[in-house]
């Protein structure tokens, strides 16, 4: 008899604390309904922590909601608690727990619903991140938003893109590959896909699988210029000169008034002319198409820097050149008077790169990624052409970066 008594004390006892749970579950939607949210999450996270409330979808749905309506509130209390908590994360988590528990079709309903709001919500956590330019966050919030809405059926392309390009922007190349591969699969309407792969698998040093799916976007988007661009480049890079100045010439058809593309075939003439392999007149017919398609690109765009400084660049180089030459010859011939004809000779094409690399530092300063190098193409023709007080000009930027014993 002692013993049914205490069976019964402790069903009783028992289910009374299951009423205090449940009671804690509606305390919960009681501050949740009145916008008392932090209340709310009080109650509700005493619920959550109880073995007799814990298995049930209900609770786990009253938690996500008051996670979802921290993350949208406005007021200050409920963004410091959206900051000291990431309430994002608690509620997919929350949502998780619902869904694992086999919810019937009217909570499935209500789950959904707050899959597709939670999924809006990071989206634009990506989105945040990303103006704030810290795109390994963005990423990752664009790339968790595309896979919340992934199972309810809605394959949003567009989100897993602005994932892709936030991981490319953060040199994230191997997550960038795999998502931009993926948007292939579903045939994704964006030139730049095709674009972005190319170039990082050039960059793994793949160029034949870079070239195919360059190739791959050309016949999608002919005209897109940026898939013009990393044909030639790949043709650059695997010495294909010739294929690379045939696509660019085509795309100078196109777009005559487009400056980069002018500076883009110097640029390839540029590197042929540099290139020992070539003949020495293969050499000069290749640094005049460079000098005058870097003309061409500053007529389009008279302050276009790259193509000021890669000007100057192409003198200094022909210059040493031709000095390299004419020492070779002295050495063999010991023919000082065509030495000193020779030395007029690439003392003026010195001459010649001087004015752009001084119109070109006076377009930047030192926190320009070229600063250096356009310091040093100054120091070297000053040097080079005895010009001392135009050296003494700039000694103390020199000093600054390379030192004294250098300068010497």
């Amino acid at each position: 008899m002692k013993r049914t008594i205490l069976i019964l004390i402790f069903s009783v006892l028992t289910a009374g604390m299951v009423q205090a749970q449940r009671s804690e579950v509606r305390r919960a939607e009681r501050q949740l309904n009145r916008g008392d949210l932090g209340a709310a999450l009080e109650h509700i996270n005493a619920a959550v922590q109880d073995e007799s409330t814990m298995g049930e979808v209900g609770t786990w749905l009253t938690r996500a909601q008051i996670l979802v309506q921290i993350a949208t509130s406005e007021e200050p209390e409920h963004q410091a608690l959206n900051e000291s908590l990431n309430v994002l994360d608690e509620a997919q988590l929350s949502l998780d727990k619902a869904q694992s528990l086999e919810p019937d079709n009217l909570e499935l309903i209500q789950v959904q619903q707050l899959l597709l709001i939670l999924s809006e919500l990071t989206f634009n956590e990506g989105v945040e991140a990303f103006n704030e330019n810290n795109y390994s966050r963005a990423s990752e919030y664009f790339l968790r938003s595309y896979e919340i809405s992934e199972p309810l059926g809605s394959v949003d392309t567009t989100t897993l893109y602005n994932a892709a390009l936030a991981a490319e922007l953060n040199r994230d190349f191997l997550d960038a590959k795999t998502m931009y591969l993926r948007l292939v699969e579903y045939d994704y309407d964006q030139p730049y896909v095709y674009a972005s792969l190319g170039n990082i698998l050039m960059a793994e040093g793949d160029t034949t699988q870079a070239l195919g799916y360059v190739r791959q976007g050309r016949e999608l988007y002919p005209e897109d210029l940026n898939l013009v661009f990393s044909e030639a480049n790949i043709y650059i890079f695997t010495g294909a000169m010739e294929e690379a100045r045939d696509i660019l010439n085509y795309a100078i058809e196109k777009d005559p008034e487009n400056p980069s593309l002018y500076f883009a075939l110097a640029a390839n003439f540029d590197r042929m002319s540099q290139d020992t392999t070539y003949s020495h007149e293969e050499r000069l017919q290749y640094f005049e198409e460079a000098e005058a398609y870097y003309n061409s690109a500053l007529e389009k765009n008279p302050e276009y820097f790259d193509a000021i400084y890669n000007l100057g660049a192409l003198y200094f180089n022909e210059g040493i050149r031709v000095y390299e030459e004419a020492d070779e010859r002295l050495r063999r011939t010991q023919d000082f008077a065509r030495y000193e004809q020779d030395e007029k000779e690439f003392r003026e094409i010195w001459m010649k790169a001087q004015p752009y690399f001084e119109q070109s530092k006076s377009m930047i300063d030192e926190t320009h990624p070229y600063y250096e190098n356009v310091i040093m193409s100054l120091v070297q023709v000053y040097i080079r052409t005895n010009q001392s007080e135009k050296l003494k000009e700039i000694e103390d930027i020199y000093l600054k970066y390379f030192g004294e014993e250098e300068i010497e």
